[in-house]
């Protein structure tokens, strides 16, 4: 089984729009960070419930594709998030309409 695919509209969907944007899916310079080629950086701000919650969330596109997201504690220890959960909350809420039944041809 292949996981979902990211897409923007679901991970605005899932946190809302980022507190800071870094690039634009139109930049044409890449960047890397954590190994990673980007030209966009979106970065959430999180409430810290506790000491060692994270406090940001680090989401990477590539143009327009999904490249990876982390989340970064507040020594600056980055964990790799999978975000595979939000997109499936977001396709559950999707209205899907019932099937129509067609015409009998009798």
């Amino acid at each position: 089984m292949t996981a979902p695919r990211i897409v923007r509209n679901e991970v605005v969907q899932c946190f809302g729009t980022p507190n800071v944007t870094i690039g634009s899916v139109n930049e044409p310079r890449e960047l890397e960070e954590h190994g990673l080629r980007f030209n966009e950086k979106w970065i959430y701000r999180l409430p810290r419930p506790t000491a060692d919650a994270p406090v940001e969330r680090h989401v990477y596109w590539l143009r327009y594709d999904f490249v990876q997201s982390y989340l970064v504690g507040a020594g600056g220890v980055v964990t790799p998030e999978d975000l595979s959960a939000c997109s499936a909350a977001v396709a559950s809420r999707r209205y899907v309409p019932p099937p129509t039944a067609l015409p009998s041809t009798r």
